[in-house]
């Protein structure tokens, strides 16, 4: 009697251990940084369709080539800003099938589980049934031996009933995970189709652009203003790193801290002199300072580097930081702005494809974008500066030799 005691009370403990539900995998995560990226994917396509009206009608008007162009540069990174968008939710899609899978592949085992040992449990019953559990109260050694086993007995009895319905949990939770990886998948060959045919649209516009400037390099004048353009914002830029600054000392010193504002414990910058890694593989073709352009024959003052690189190659982010800014700045295309903690902040420019959003804690080395040629005079490459209180620095000497 006390062997068949134990069995029971084993087998308790093992339909209590068995019945724990799956772990939750950040399910919620994920659907809601989906919504965002729509939400965000939204916004994109209704600035691509404004922007398409505003070049219908330049064209209408025969608007001067420097507009056109600068129109058409800003569908491109716009273009390029909806592509990496649609690659960002490919890659979440992605993430939340592999973890459904691993949930999937867990519930179904549970479920056979529960099964096994249920069956073993209703043979036990069909042979012995309430006779045995009667002899197991009867042969107990004391009164209260007797107590514990008429618990033990009531809580199996309770727990047979409760893994009756976990079976049948475990079934509807199978069937609603299959149906939302069918969903998942269906969602992602959508989304792969939709970008291949912003591709296509994006490759189409980046011809159209190339021809334009082809003429435009044949004219010096309207080169010569689109280079004091840049100038001008750059100016644009600086105020943008200034204005960031200025909030960050403002909450660090109040201690108000809005609730937009992503806070993180920064790593120190400065000790990074000589040794951040490089955004991106190139060479460089234009030096910070004050550097000659070589078509216009006239001197700039450089506050960055240009690297140049083929389209499409992975820019990543040379420290860890916040992601305080993406937006889009004439002469300088796709931009993002990460902070660094300090009043430190790197620059990415002439971006194509971005994978970050606002606010996104970034580490080093993270692959944050691609090089892209937006709002580029020269092709693709990677425009890359360093600001620390106000004021740039010359990336060459942090840059890692």
């Amino acid at each position: 009697m006390r062997l068949d005691f134990l069995m029971l009370y084993r087998y308790f403990w093992i339909l209590l251990i068995i019945g724990v539900p799956v772990i939750a995998f950040g399910q919620t995560d994920f659907d809601t940084e989906i919504a965002k990226n729509k939400a965000q994917l939204q916004e994109i396509i209704e600035q691509i369709d404004r922007i398409k009206h505003q070049i219908k009608a330049s064209q209408d008007k025969e608007t001067s080539l420097s507009e056109q162009i600068a129109l058409i540069d800003r569908e491109v990174a716009l273009l390029s800003r909806k592509k990496g968008l649609l690659e960002r939710e490919s890659r979440l899609l992605q993430k939340k099938i592999a973890v459904n899978n691993i949930r999937l592949q867990e519930t179904r085992e549970r479920y056979q589980q529960l099964k096994n040992l249920y069956a073993q449990r209703a043979i036990y019953t069909y042979k012995y049934g309430r006779l045995r559990n009667l002899e197991l109260l009867l042969t107990a050694e004391s009164f209260n031996q007797a107590l514990v086993r008429y618990k033990y007995l009531n809580r199996i009895a309770e727990q047979d009933e409760r893994n009756l319905q976990l079976i049948e949990e475990k079934k509807r939770e199978i069937q609603q995970l299959q149906n939302q990886l069918a969903a998942d998948l269906d969602q992602k060959r959508l989304t792969l189709r939709q970008k291949e045919d912003e591709q296509m649209r994006y490759l189409s516009r980046k011809k159209q652009k190339e021809s334009l400037l082809k003429e435009l390099r044949w004219n010096t004048s309207l080169y010569q203003e689109r280079l004091s353009k840049k100038q001008r914002k750059k100016e644009e830029l600086d105020n943008i790193i200034i204005a960031l600054e200025r909030k960050r000392r403002y909450q660090e010193q109040t201690g108000r801290i809005d609730e937009d504002y992503v806070q993180f414990d920064f790593d120190d910058f400065t000790k990074t002199r000589g040794k951040l890694p490089w955004p991106v593989k190139g060479k460089i073709i234009s030096k910070y300072g004050k550097v000659r352009d070589p078509l216009s024959k006239t001197f700039i003052k450089n506050t960055d580097i240009e690297i140049q690189s083929p389209l499409g190659t992975p820019v990543k982010s040379v420290f860890s930081g916040v992601v305080r800014m993406i937006t889009y700045l004439p002469s300088y295309g796709n931009t993002i702005i990460i902070d660094h903690g300090k009043g430190y902040y790197t620059v990415y420019s002439h971006l194509d494809e971005i994978y970050v959003r606002k606010n996104d804690i970034t580490k080093t080395g993270q692959v944050v974008a691609t090089v892209g040629d937006s709002g580029s005079l020269s092709g693709s490459k990677l425009q890359f500066g360093i600001y620390g209180g106000n004021k740039t620095y010359n990336p060459i000497a942090w840059l890692s030799k």
